[in-house]
Order: structure tokens, then sequence, then C-alpha cells
């Protein structure tokens, strides 16, 4: 990646620099940042400890009589990363076809196999994250994910995620089978709390990601909003893509759009009337859906100024630290059984307190 410009520079100082988005401050001064949509190679697909060290598929036909070149097909095989990082890696001989070296400009055809050596994974780190199981065996773990917790390491968060506390939780396992296996099948956003799943074997996480892809989970969640809401129950079906004046949000019809779903039923108002409390239920499961979705009927949610709602306000006594939103239930299928199972996270401490200083007791609601 290119070294980020001097931020204190203008546009007209320094013309855009590859690879990176701009921003203008309030000062007028410019800023770059990366776009969490580009890919480098530190996102590439890593080998993991016991796992495969390769990546093989057979190149299937297309627009018969129509040469295509391997870097090109690359590009489409593995979107978001750039042409010259892919040619790079053929040149490096991590892109075979049929076992030999070839050049990026090399035809291809439908048949051949192409096989991806992966980078090594960087050693992952257990550590002792807080979490509460809600249900385990053989094949799942259902648990409780705090708010504050990402989920995964990332760039910058090697450490201090969930799955670094699972790599502890499973620690004996994971020293008697090298090759045991951690699935993450979906996630929620850092400030959120609730409910997750993790598959235990391949079998259950490919059985997971296909009732997750196929919409076939049940999800609700609780959220409080800014605003009386004047309606009893609504939809948006508004599509989510990326905000094209700030990449770090989303937004309805912006780049790269999908469709996206949310029911939001109202279930109590607060007391000192600024507040109400939700039920929401996303029927897709896109990056911040219920979060703009929320906004895009005039109410943010409270703890989210990413999206119009305020951190602090003086009905919260300074008590909103995070984005007031907890994944309640998912309803799935076992994987292995099949059996219909609810999973459901309670209302965690600091969720009742806010409820509790605009006026909303939880004991007096069904929540």
């Amino acid at each position: 990646m290119n070294e980020i410009p001097d931020p204190n520079a203008t546009p007209a100082d320094r013309p855009f620099a590859p690879g990176m988005a701009m921003k203008i401050a309030k000062d007028g001064s410019a800023t770059w940042y990366r776009p969490p949509m580009l890919k480098t190679k530190f996102d590439f697909p890593r080998a993991k400890e016991g796992g495969p060290q390769t990546l093989d598929f057979d190149i299937g036909e297309r627009h018969p009589g129509k040469p295509r070149r391997l870097d090109k097909y690359l590009m489409e095989r593995f979107p978001g990363y750039s042409r010259s990082f892919l040619q790079k890696m053929i040149k490096d001989q991590c892109v075979l076809i049929d076992g030999h070296p070839v050049k990026a400009s090399r035809h291809i055809l439908a048949g051949e196999r192409i096989r991806v050596i992966l980078f090594p994974g960087g050693a992952k780190i257990a550590e002792e994250i807080p979490f509460q199981v809600v249900y385990e065996d053989a094949h799942i773990l259902a648990l409780i994910k705090p708010a504050g917790v990402l989920v995964h390491p990332a760039r910058g968060h090697k450490t201090g995620t969930l799955y670094n506390g699972l790599l502890h939780y499973y620690k004996d396992k994971r020293a008697a089978d090298p090759s045991f296996h951690i699935g993450t099948i979906h996630r929620l956003d850092q400030q959120t709390s609730g409910i997750m799943i993790y598959a235990l074997c391949p079998k259950a996480h490919g059985e997971l990601t296909r009732q997750f892809e196929n919409r076939l989970v049940r999800k609700t969640y609780l959220c409080l909003v800014h605003g009386r809401a004047a309606f009893d129950e609504t939809t948006v079906t508004g599509a989510i893509g990326i905000d094209p004046q700030n990449r770090l949000r989303v937004s309805i019809d912006g780049l790269e759009s999908r469709k996206a779903e949310t029911k939001f039923v109202k279930l109590a108002k607060s007391t000192c009337g600024e507040f109400t409390l939700m039920r929401a239920f996303p029927h897709t499961g896109r990056t911040h859906q219920i979060r703009i979705h929320a906004a895009a009927l005039g109410h943010p949610l409270a703890g989210d100024p990413l999206y119009g709602g305020s951190k602090e306000h003086d009905s919260f006594g300074g008590i909103v630290t995070r984005v007031c939103l907890h994944a309640e239930s998912l309803a799935i299928a076992h994987p292995a059984t099949g059996e219909s199972m609810l999973l459901t996270a309670p209302l965690p401490e600091d969720f009742k307190r806010i409820l509790e200083a605009v006026g909303i007791g939880a004991a007096r609601g069904k929540w």
C-alpha cells in the first residue's frame, strides 16, 4: 500500500493517493484513509494451522471461444484485490495451472485446475476473554458477546477479540488436535452485545452458513432509539451500500447497494418523552443494517453518532457509552440433528441501566 499522505495537505497540494479515500475536515484540510472494501496482501486468505496450505479450483466454462487472461480471471475470483498484487503472486509462482508456474498473460482454458499457494497464517494468540456460554455440544457453540469486544482479529486489533477468547477456551482441544475447527458464521459490531453462534466442525460450518445465506435464520434485536415513534410497527426496505461521502458508513442506495429489509416493532416509550424501545427483525444481514434503517425512519439509535444518534443526552445522566443495540435471539435448525433451536441472550446490565435512566423499566415490558 502507498504511504498515507500528509493529512494537512489539500487536494491542490497533492493528487488523490491511489487506493486511498480522501475526506475534507471542517478546517478544509484533507485526510486520507483506507476504504473498508479495498483489500491488500494482509487480507488475502492465509494457511491455518493444521488446515490446507493451498486453494484449488477448476476453471469453469464461460463465454466459449473468448480468451481470458489468468490475472483478470483471478480479479474475478478474488474481488477487491488489485491486479498488480495478483500479478506479483503469479510472478512469485504462488499461482500454478495444472501444477506448473505460468505468466499473468497466460490464457486459461475450461477444465484446467488452478492452485493458489496460501501465505502462512500468523500465530493466533489465545487470551482469556470473558463471555457467557448459552449452549455447547460437539457441533456448535452459542455464546453472549459482551459490548465493546471485536468478534475477530483485524489489522491493528490482533488481540483482545472474541476469537482470541475462543482459542483460550478451547486450548486443550486445540492442543490435542491442531485441526480443531472454530468457524465464524456471522458477526456483530464491536459495540453490539448479544447472541452469537460458532461452528465446531466443518460440516456444521457449511450447514449454518447455508442457513444464514438462505435467510433461514430468524434474528431479533432490541434497540433504543431517539424520538417517540408514531407507529406500532413498520418495515424498511431500503437497499444498503457504501456511503460515497464516508466509506466508514453505509447509506441507503449507496455504492454497490444490496437489498435489505428490517421490520421494527415499538415496545415502549420513555417517560422523559425522548426515546423509544424497539424490537428489530432483520430479514437480511447487511453491515450496519439496523442502524441505518432506524436512522432512515428518523429514529437513530441512541449512542450512535455515526448515523445521527447522540452519544450523550441529559436524560441519560452521562451513562451511555455505546450504541444501544443488543442481539436478542437466533432461531436456527441444529446443523447435525435438524432440531429447531431458539438461542437467546438477556439484556446486559449496562443496557438495563440506560433503560431505567430514561424511564423504561425492563421488568414492566416483555424483553
